[in-house]
Parts: C-alpha cells; sequence; structure tokens
C-alpha cells in the first residue's frame, strides 16, 4: 500500500489502470507468475482481491500500463521507494554490478554486450544495481542499453549513494566492468579524494600487458595463506598475497595506485590463478581480498531475482514502434520498473522472513512462496471485514506473530469498501470449514 501510495504521487493515471497494473506487477512476482500471458490462466479469487479489483487483471490491461511509463515518473518512483535509511550515518559495503538481458530481436538494430551465460556478445540490454551487502537489500538501479558499461555509470552512481544514503563511512566495490578503461579508473579515485569516507575497490582487468607485469613479482613479496576447500573434508588450498603499484595509462609513477594481486595455487598441469584488486583502502592485502569475496551476495540476489523473480522477463527497452529498426528509440521507463520492482519485493520478502517465528531469515523466494504464500484457504466477506483462512499445513506456527501484527495494525482495503483484513490459522486437528 505504500507503494501504490509513492505511485499514485508519481505517476500519471489517465486511463485508471495505475492501481492493477502496480499491484499485479507486484504480487505476479510474489505468487510466482512468469510471464505476462500466463494472467490469462488465472481464476483464483483472492488473487484478484490482492490485485485491485473482483475479478482477475486481464494481461493487455497490465502490459498497456508497463509499455507506457515515461522514465522521469519512473526515476520519481524510484527515489521514493528506495531504502536509503539503511546507510544513514552508518558504515556501509555497497556493491554495483550490472545484470545482462539477453535480447534476442533481429528486426531492431539495438546495442550489443558480453553476456555471460551465453559467453559471447549478443543483443541485450542492462539493469545497473546498487547492492548493500551488510542489509542484504538492493538500493537503487539503473536500466541502459546493452552497449552501455559499468565504467561509464560507476561514478555516477557512487555520488548517488553517497548522497542520498549519507553514510558515515563506505567502501564500494566494483567488478572488472568499471576496469575496462583507465580513464574510468582514474574517475573513481579522483572521487574519493573528493570524499574522505570513501573508500574504493575494483577488480582489475587482466589484461595481457599487466598480468605479465604482475607474473615478474619477486616471489619474496608474495605472503602464504591457508583457505578451506571448495568442501567439506577436502584438502586447504593455498593462496599467496602481494602488494604493488600499478601506473595507469598516460600517467606517472608519482599517481601509481596500490594493487593487490591474488595467486592462487591450482595444482597439477592447470595454470595459477590470478586476481588483482585496485584499492585505495589502506587494510592489509588479506583483509582487503576477504573484504571484496563479500560481494558475491550481490551474485546471490542476482540468482534469486532471475531464477525466484523472473528478472530477465522483465519488458524490452527499445521501442518497438520505432520507425527506423536500424535505430529504434530506447524507453528505459518499464525496463527500470520492473527491474525496481524485483528489487522491492526481494527487500520487502527479506523483511517479512525475518519476522517469522525460528531460522528463516536468509531463506530464499522460492522457500518462502513455496512454504508459506501460495497456500489454499476460504475467503469470507462481511459488510466490514475480509477474513482469510489458511488451511491447516505443517509448520504454520512460524507464521503466528506475523499474522498477530498484521491483524493488530489494522490494515483496511480501499477497493473493497475500506473492509478491514484479517488473517488466521486453521488448529492442524480441526477438519471442518470455519472462521
Amino acid at each position: 500500500m505504500n507503494w501504490l501510495t509513492s505511485a499514485q504521487e508519481c505517476f500519471r493515471d489517465d486511463y485508471g489502470t495505475l492501481r492493477q497494473g502496480l499491484l499485479t506487477s507486484v504480487f505476479s512476482l510474489i505468487v510466482g507468475i512468469e510471464r505476462m500471458f500466463h494472467l490469462e490462466e488465472m481464476e483464483d479469487v483472492g488473487f484478484a482481491l490482492l490485485c485491485g479489483g473482483r475479478q482477475c487483471p486481464s494481461r493487455y490491461t497490465v502490459g498497456g500500463w508497463r509499455r507506457h511509463l515515461p522514465w522521469y515518473e519512473v526515476d520519481a518512483f524510484c527515489r521514493r521507494t528506495s531504502p536509503w535509511h539503511l546507510l544513514r550515518d552508518q558504515v556501509a559495503l555497497v556493491s554495483y554490478d550490472e545484470h545482462t538481458i539477453p535480447r534476442w530481436t533481429h528486426k531492431f538494430k539495438i546495442g550489443k554486450g558480453y553476456v555471460t551465460t551465453r559467453n559471447k556478445y549478443m543483443r541485450c540490454e542492462k539493469l545497473f544495481y546498487t547492492y548493500d551487502l551488510i542489509n542484504r537489500r538492493f538500493l537503487a538501479v539503473r536500466g541502459a542499453p546493452g552497449h552501455v558499461n559499468l565504467v561509464d555509470l560507476a561514478v555516477p552512481l557512487t555520488r548517488q549513494t553517497l548522497e542520498q544514503g549519507q553514510p558515515e563511512y563506505m567502501h564500494a566495490l566494483f567488478d572488472a566492468g568499471a576496469g575496462k578503461r583507465d580513464a574510468g579508473v582514474r574517475a573513481l579515485w579522483d572521487l574519493v579524494e573528493e570524499n574522505l569516507q570513501l573508500d574504493v575497490t575494483v577488480r582489475a582487468c587482466r589484461y595481457p600487458h599487466r598480468q605479465r607485469q604482475w607474473k615478474q613479482l619477486p616471489s619474496g613479496l608474495f605472503v602464504s595463506h591457508e583457505e578451506p576447500g571448495p568442501y567439506v573434508g577436502a584438502p586447504p588450498k593455498e593462496i599467496r598475497l602481494a602488494e604493488t603499484v600499478t601506473v595507469l595509462k598516460d600517467e606517472t609513477v608519482e599517481q601509481a595506485i596500490r594493487t593487490v594481486v591474488c595467486r592462487e595455487m591450482v595444482p597439477g598441469p592447470k595454470k595459477d590463478r590470478w586476481h588483482p584488486l585496485f584499492t585505495t583502502s589502506a587494510a592489509d592485502p588479506l583483509d582487503v581480498l576477504t573484504i571484496y569475496r563479500g560481494r558475491q551476495g550481490e551474485e546471490q540476489a542476482f540468482r534469486v531475482g532471475v531464477y525466484d523473480e523472473f528478472l530477465d522477463a522483465v519488458p524490452c527497452g527499445y521501442d518497438k514502434e520505432s520507425p527506423d529498426p536500424k535505430r529504434p528509440r530506447f524507453h528505459r521507463g518499464p525496463l527500470q520498473m520492473m527491474g525496481w520492482l524485483v528489487a522491492l519485493v526481494y527487500n520487502a520478502l527479506a523483511d517479512w522472513a525475518s519476522e517469522l517465528a525460528g531460522d528463516w531469515d536468509k531463506s530464499q523466494v522460492r522457500t518462502l512462496r513455496r512454504t508459506f504464500i501460495d497456500r489454499p484457504g476460504w475467503i469470507y466477506g462481511t459488510p466490514t471485514s475480509l477474513v482469510v483462512q489458511y488451511e491447516p499445513f505443517a509448520g504454520q506456527e512460524a507464521l503466528i506473530p506475523v499474522i498477530d501484527n498484521f491483524n493488530a495494525a489494522g490494515h483496511r482495503i480501499p477497493w473493497l469498501n475500506n473492509r478491514r483484513l484479517v488473517l488466521c490459522l486453521t488448529p492442524q486437528d480441526r477438519a471442518t470449514r470455519g472462521p
């Protein structure tokens, strides 16, 4: 309801489809509707009530609302709903990365980018996310064509986090996409000089000429460390860390930046793996490596978004009604809006899971959906209330604190004559129906 209120303040609603379009887009992600055309198969009364009406929404109504979202209204909605309060006056560890969405259009000539799952350059579109690694929540998103890289948006996204989040101290982590150009790396380092509360760590690109330099470092510079193996009972693996400096293109030795080189020893005929990191942090090399490895939390969030919330099914950003297919217009409004709703649902379900009784804090969206959300039940309507009763199921005791808090808040449904919504469980030893 807070998202709906924010949307009504940001979006025009000339055709009266805002409420149903937004609520359907949200609850489709929650209950697990993978594609827009699957709405035609929905006949569930509960889903219809959730989506702002008495009948299940049509894919034409919802799809039409999505396709005509202006980018400036979407930006306003994203600003109002971003959880920047999580960083206010805190020590923040923030990761920035891109998620590439492949497109298989042959009619429209759109930008190409590298798609890791396909291991090739192909037509695609991108969503650039800002992710809080400490609280495990998405903070912001930006849609862009496929030819835009992380190095192009690294500085604007970091500035946005500093201005909106206002953390006491922030360590920004970037994948190798932010280090493709030395000019982009230098721009980040200049931003660090402007903001004393900021540190940046970027995974350096393993260009051949630089990798040769790192491999020629004296063996005495490397310090050996042991780490647990890849599985339980596996022998520990060895890594060697060294600290050096790297001179960027067209710069002097005095401007060289600190570089932590990690050499992962691989037994057998395979070559050792090299993982260089550019950093402004003064921490120990092992600490820098440990902090950077926390960036895997955002990669895991992307996996949840793709497989649990169908992130790759977001609307296209290119305009299919463009008169020239070789130069189609780009509308990032629908692309960014649905990408941000995926992030909002991810955050909301994570907050909800932390309130459940038991150890559900780090449960993924699909687990929560299978265990608690997609459950049968009964709906009883009265002139003043709407009572939703679960059928009994194993593990329903975890919902008791959540349902108690929800009912105590006295939530009401505006599109059902302001009826109060009441949730209740059924004791497992009771077989007869009844509120």
